[in-house]
């Protein structure tokens, strides 16, 4: 038996946090699974005591401000024994389903941060949610979670999930093979099916200007690469899961060649496939990179608004 896995839920009182739970609930075997549910209570901001700067204003607003507050605490409470029933009724031990309930500090984002350092296996959150002022493809809140988590995989949760099935996106890199080999820690008490797949961009040099860079044994020799490769990549990653418990029966491989776009076709498989999960590398091998992300992770994140998607570093 391995080490008991812990991972956190980062809620607020939205029905994209509440989506998290029940992904989490369905997903997961519970066995040796400890799930902390955090709600951190908001706070006014500093233009709200900027408002009117009168003695008055400020007492007259200090006990609403402090009504505010407590309701406010009563409602995370009672949305946090909701998401635990969730858990519990998907047959997760009440004594391994934990609330971690605090006042903002620095800020709700930043505190969820603190909090993922402490020993977590995952840190989960609604694809929208959070915080009403959403990011164009992510809740605001979200979006710093996914930017700010180094160390520790991220589930982003898009909308209600039934689907067991999860979709790799795999290449040769070692970000790519640590991605398997956390999935396969999770995936070896579930009976979900897993499939491998590798997208491999055109390598046709026919793009180029210059005729003397344009040439077909090249083009010939990589391709003939490629085909080596890809059965071996897909071998060495299959025992990796193996290796972790899940039955081979549950796995398959896929490749597309030729690719114009590599987040568009994994996309489109998770689509046509029917797959309720995305598993990425945070980087793969590219070495055009955004910022905090691979490319290609970063555009599959924006676009997948019914899948969840993981993001292992």
């Amino acid at each position: 038996m391995g080490k008991a896995k812990k991972i956190l839920v980062a809620v607020d009182l939205s029905n994209h946090s509440l989506n998290a739970v029940k992904y989490v609930a369905d997903q997961c075997a519970p066995t040796d699974l400890r799930v902390n549910l955090m709600f951190v209570i908001p706070t006014a901001p500093e233009t709200f005591w900027d408002l009117e700067k009168d003695d008055f204003f400020k007492e007259r607003m200090k006990g609403k401000y402090a009504q505010w507050k407590r309701d406010t605490k009563k409602k995370g409470e009672a949305f946090l024994h909701d998401a635990k029933n969730i858990l519990v009724k998907a047959k997760f031990k009440e004594n391994k389903v934990g609330f971690v309930l605090r006042e903002r500090k620095v800020g709700i984002a930043r505190d969820i941060l603190k909090e993922c350092t402490q020993g977590y296996d995952a840190v989960v959150v609604g694809r929208k949610g959070l915080s009403k002022l959403e990011d164009i493809f992510l809740g605001s809140v979200s979006t710093k979670i996914v930017q700010g988590v180094k160390n520790i995989p991220v589930w982003v949760v898009g909308g209600e999930i039934t689907s067991k099935k999860m979709l790799l996106a795999v290449d040769s890199s070692k970000n790519s093979r640590k991605a398997v080999d956390y999935v396969g820690k999770f995936a070896a008490d579930t009976k979900g099916e897993l499939t491998l797949f590798h997208v491999v961009r055109s390598v046709s040099l026919g793009f180029v200007d210059d005729l003397t860079l344009r040439d077909e044994n090249t083009e010939k020799h990589l391709l003939e690469e490629m085909d080596r490769d890809i059965p071996r990549i897909f071998s060495s990653y299959k025992k990796l899961l193996v290796k972790s418990g899940v039955a081979g029966d549950r796995i398959s491989s896929k490749f597309v060649l030729h690719s114009t776009s590599r987040a568009g076709d994994i996309l489109k498989e998770a689509k046509e496939g029917g797959y309720g999960t995305i598993v990425m590398g945070r980087r793969g091998l590219s070495k055009v990179r955004e910022f905090l992300m691979g490319r290609v992770t970063s555009k599959v994140l924006s676009r997948a608004e019914t899948f969840a998607v993981w993001i292992v570093p």
